[in-house]
């Protein structure tokens, strides 16, 4: 009996040794690929690193709109634009026409310092991932701006490849839409009539407008709208008039 004892427990080490073996063999001949199988992050690594994005994206998009309004609409130089110090300021009414950016090129700009800049502000923490290329799409209405980002990351951990959540999406209480409307009608007033600035027109809007002369033929106006914020601070847009022939 001791003997048959000894032999069952032999058996059943040696069921369990094959077992193990045949378990290990399995996981090396296993692909790579499928080692490697990319599945949605859902540890606080990467919970941090997605808040550094959504982070990342609201304060880049400020940045967008904040040099945008200060440089009359225009993030990047356009083929018009007057030079004050190192810095330079685009027209809304030039020479008899109105060459104010529209608000599809707005959006244009404000998406391309978004794909531009959004992955520089990510690295600056020192991440390690594989990156595919930032989509951004605005969205202009009259009370505030909304913009959707789609940014694929994956991270590398051991042999293991993680994706992160893709889509990402912010909105600033910034009335961009209200603001161009008002400007638009500022500069088409000036069609009609070059010389004349409509005081009746600038008093329907609660707007702070002011008109500064800058040389020969030229206004420069200042709207400070005090309902839109940008890093806690009011919204300015700032645009040219040139009425030289």
């Amino acid at each position: 009996m001791e003997k048959k004892g000894q032999l069952s427990i032999f058996l059943i080490l040696a069921l369990i040794i094959i077992i193990v073996f045949s378990l290990l063999y399995s996981i090396k001949a296993m692909p790579k690929s499928q080692q490697q199988k990319t599945e949605v992050v859902k540890s606080s690594i990467s919970d941090a690193i997605t808040s550094n994005i959504q982070n990342c994206l609201t304060n880049t998009a400020n940045q967008a709109i904040l040099i945008l309004g200060l440089q009359g609409g225009y993030i990047e130089k356009p083929n018009k634009f007057l030079t004050i110090n190192n810095s330079f300021l685009s027209f809304g009414y030039y020479k008899n026409s109105i060459i104010l950016n529209s608000l599809e090129g707005i959006k244009s700009e404000i998406n391309n310092y978004i794909e531009k800049n959004l992955p520089l502000c990510v690295k600056e923490n020192n991440l390690i991932f594989e990156e595919g290329s930032v989509i951004s799409k605005t969205t202009i209405n009259q009370d505030n701006i909304k913009i959707e980002v789609n940014y694929p990351i994956r991270i590398k951990q051991g042999d293991r490849v993680e994706a992160l959540k893709e889509d990402y999406n912010t909105e600033l209480k910034t009335r961009l839409g209200y603001i161009y409307d008002f400007i638009l009608s500022v500069v088409t007033k000036h069609l009609k009539d070059p010389r004349n600035i409509d005081i009746v027109n600038l008093l329907k809007s609660d707007l702070s407008i002011d008109i500064v002369g800058y040389k020969e033929n030229t206004l420069i106006y200042v709207i400070t709208d005090k309902k839109s914020k940008i890093n806690n601070k009011n919204f300015n847009f700032v645009f040219a008039n040139y009425f030289g022939t």
